[in-house]
């Protein structure tokens, strides 16, 4: 099987088991935003790949697993927000937080 496109891995052999990864990122600002793609191959079967984000809040790494589905949602979201947006939405998405989780 050749590797997917956004394969980033120069494999030493063709064989049947192979890890297909590749690394967006980082982010600049505070968060260093890191968004990391991986996909196996056993015995002649592709798995579905799985995503990760990784970032920084208050010097501790902080890791999600990214589920296809939210990351497209929410690549339209982004997308979407003019530059000068994002301060804004960052502080309603914190806004939003401390609300759901019970307090202001």
């Amino acid at each position: 099987m050749p590797c997917p496109p956004w394969c980033a891995v120069e494999h030493a052999d063709a064989g049947p088991d192979r890890t297909h990864t590749a690394g967006l990122g980082p982010f600049g600002g505070p968060g260093q935003v890191v968004i990391c793609y991986v996909q196996a191959d056993e015995n002649g079967t592709r798995y579905p790949v799985l995503g990760r984000l990784s970032y920084y809040v208050g010097g501790q790494r902080m890791v999600r697993d990214l589920d296809p589905t939210d990351a497209y949602d929410w690549g339209h979201v982004i997308a979407g927000l003019d530059i000068r947006s994002f301060t804004e939405f960052a502080e309603a998405l914190g806004t939003a937080a401390r609300v759901l989780d019970g307090g202001l």
